[in-house]
């Protein structure tokens, strides 16, 4: 399976994109939208093509690991993984997953919604997989 993220905004609040895949009528299908950190509007993946890799993982301040799938082959970097956040602040390069893109504070913020269910769907249309490749424009 193919999974393509594709970047639409790049902020200081964060890296806006969708995640989407082909169906079986050979067009794409949304599967949720996408926030990465922004270091200087620059996020720590570059644009390509990465295997990603099923394994446990466990995130700074956790105290249990999670299932969930590791971008690999990023220069100069590991553990990029998914997984839930809804902030610039709750990735650091990681690619965090929601349902909708929105304004939090009334000065032009964003965040996105239903983390956790989303990452939860996420792993659920990845089911029996246990890689597949990511290419990021």
């Amino acid at each position: 399976m193919k999974l393509f993220l594709q970047r639409k905004e790049f902020r200081e609040d964060g890296i806006f994109g969708e995640i989407s895949c082909f169906n079986e009528n050979g067009r794409f299908d949304k599967i949720c939208v996408s926030l990465e950190h922004s270091y200087d509007n620059v996020p720590k993946i570059p644009c390509g093509e990465f295997k990603c890799v099923r394994g446990l993982h466990r995130l700074h301040n956790m105290d249990d690991d999670f299932e969930t799938f590791e971008i690999t082959g990023i220069e100069g970097h590991s553990n990029i993984l998914f997984h839930w956040g809804n902030f610039n602040a709750d990735s650091e390069g990681c690619v965090l997953v929601g349902r909708d893109i929105v304004e939090y504070n009334g000065h032009g913020m964003k965040m996105i919604t239903h983390s956790r269910e989303t990452f939860a769907q996420f792993i659920e249309l990845q089911s029996g997989t246990d890689e597949f490749i990511l290419v990021v424009s």
